[in-house]
């Protein structure tokens, strides 16, 4: 007889996502647990609680690779260009998480907020310490990593809030609407105005 196909994280992860999207967090691990094909006690063997599995599914709680390279990466000569990377993956880290956060927040439905630090407040952080060494190495101009770090943040965020809502708009309203035709290229017209700043000397 075959060996039952074992299951992996991701896939059960990739069910709750669907049935959390659909019915909020009051859904039933009973429902996650039939649409992952798999009992409801092997969630729960990879999932402490239902609140753990909710935030893992909806990617609030999972470390993208790209955070955890960066707490530990060394800037260099070339910056802007790793500037520039560093905020293509956060874009698309915020395209993918923000729009399901937005969704169940607009119904009400999510849990009581865990005990960890936002991710944007911690992905600011990392990038606040990049940016500072390379102020210090003379890769940029002197000045607040804070500021510079929040300002990239911020500018990202908004992108992903603004094109969520505009989606939903209809589709007349929508194209009326005055708004990035490629959100990447946000990210190079972002990176250049920080660069080259806004005074005209």
């Amino acid at each position: 007889m075959a060996r039952p196909q074992k299951i992996s994280n991701e896939d059960i992860l990739s069910a709750a996502r669907q049935v959390f999207l659909e019915q909020g967090i009051g859904a039933s691990t009973v429902t996650i647990a039939e649409k992952a094909g798999i009992s409801e006690a092997s969630i729960f063997k990879r999932f402490t609680t239902k609140q753990a599995l909710f935030l893992a599914a909806m990617g609030v709680t999972v470390e993208p690779s790209w955070a955890k390279a960066l707490a530990t990466q060394t800037p260099t000569a070339e910056i802007k260009s790793e500037l520039t990377e560093l905020c293509k993956h956060m874009l698309t880290y915020y395209q993918e998480v923000l729009p399901r956060m937005m969704m169940l927040m607009s119904q009400g439905k999510l849990p009581k907020p865990p005990d960890i630090v936002p991710p944007q407040i911690y992905h600011r952080r990392l990038l606040a310490r990049f940016i500072g060494e390379a102020m210090a190495k003379g890769y940029l101009r002197p000045g607040n990593p804070e500021t510079t770090a929040s300002m990239i943040v911020g500018t990202l965020l908004n992108s992903v809030i603004n094109q969520t809502m505009i989606r939903r708009l209809s589709a007349e309203t929508r194209d009326a609407q005055q708004t990035t035709a490629d959100p990447q290229q946000l990210v190079h017209e972002l990176i250049d105005t920080l660069w080259t700043g806004v005074n005209p000397d």
